[in-house]
């Protein structure tokens, strides 16, 4: 059984107003949630991750380990 990673994290402006500290993910930065949910797909697709929308609007993509 492979482990997950998080990949990256999608955010809006008023996630990044304060720090974030990633980790070893991506933190990518959307203007508002149209280009999110774009970005969203954009990066699950390309890496075949699976995506997690967080309680608080943040968008989490994982993939399994290679």
């Amino acid at each position: 059984m492979s482990d997950l990673k998080i990949y990256a994290f999608i955010g809006l402006p008023k996630h990044t107003e304060e720090v974030i500290y990633p980790g070893d993910a991506v933190l990518l930065r959307a203007k508002d949630e149209e280009e999110q949910q774009v970005l969203m797909r954009d990066v699950a697709l390309a890496v075949r991750g699976d995506v997690v929308k967080l309680s608080n609007g943040l968008i989490m993509i994982v993939t399994a380990d290679r």
